[in-house]
């Protein structure tokens, strides 16, 4: 069981976060933000206590557990407002399948059969990946915010997602991703991961990572034709099929073949 009430940033009287906000509003209004709740004490092994939802479908919300303190609140909801900003001001988009309406039988028969519930998981991480190389050097320079709690987080639940076995090869590919971003942002992978025991689909997507996505950084955020590009390259480089994917929030101007929009969370803590 989980409560969930609007949360008003003011009450953490931090200037740098409320620029942050009013620049991100800017951009897309209605941004929500509320604390959750939690009647339960039960806490997975791994630790999410701030995620931001609606991103793809332009309501965006930020969620944060009532149990972080206001230095670690102001860096939590500062994270995701920056997601937010990429997304609406730098066009760093989210991504998702396509759903093949105008396809042959055998094409919507493909695609059911090769969902499975890993699949968010896999394209969320591959944008966090991406937004992470920019986003910890923009909070610091531009608005003088630190992302130590994040970093905390980051190590805590990569040294468990390290250990864990994943039977399907989306859920490796972003292990994969994990270890590429914890490398550039913690560095020391060798100590977390053991390379010899990893599955040609992490190597894969580690390996690729590194190629398409090296160059990112605050001084080099790309631009959205570039980024997206990319993206859809790493994919393909994967096995993908780059015309299978579309990318959110849609512009006016979009056409996609009839995707799903997602409602996906970037659980970045």
């Amino acid at each position: 069981m989980r409560a969930i009430t609007p949360f008003d940033i003011n009450d953490l009287e931090c200037e740098a976060l409320m620029n942050l906000f009013q620049e991100a509003a800017s951009h897309i209004q209605d941004i929500r933000i509320e604390i959750v709740t939690n009647r339960r004490n039960h806490r997975d092994p791994e630790e999410h206590p701030a995620t931001a939802l609606g991103i793809a479908v332009q309501r965006p919300t930020i969620q944060f557990s009532q149990r972080l303190d206001r230095k670690q609140r102001i860096d939590a909801i500062a994270h995701e407002l920056l997601h937010i900003l990429l997304v609406y001001r730098h066009g760093l988009k989210m991504v998702d399948r396509k759903i093949p309406w105008q396809g042959s039988n055998q094409e919507i028969f493909d695609y059911y059969f090769g969902l499975n519930k890993y699949w968010n998981y896999f394209l969320e991480q591959m944008v966090n990946t991406v937004h992470h190389r920019i986003l910890i050097d923009y909070l610091k320079e531009e608005y003088g915010i630190s992302s130590d709690f994040h970093l905390a987080l980051f190590r805590h639940n990569f040294h468990i997602v390290a250990k864990r076995y994943y039977p399907d090869k989306e859920s490796q590919y972003a292990k994969g991703l994990v270890a590429y971003e914890y490398e550039g942002t913690v560095g020391e992978i060798g100590r977390a991961v053991n390379f010899r025991h990893q599955s040609e689909f992490f190597w894969k997507a580690y390996c690729s990572a590194k190629k398409f996505f090296e160059a990112y950084s605050f001084k080099k955020i790309p631009e959205a034709s570039v980024y997206e590009e990319n993206l859809l390259s790493f994919l393909e480089d994967l096995g993908y099929r780059r015309q299978d994917f579309a990318f959110f929030p849609e512009a006016a101007s979009d056409t996609p073949a009839a995707p799903i929009p997602p409602d996906f969370e970037l659980t970045t803590f």
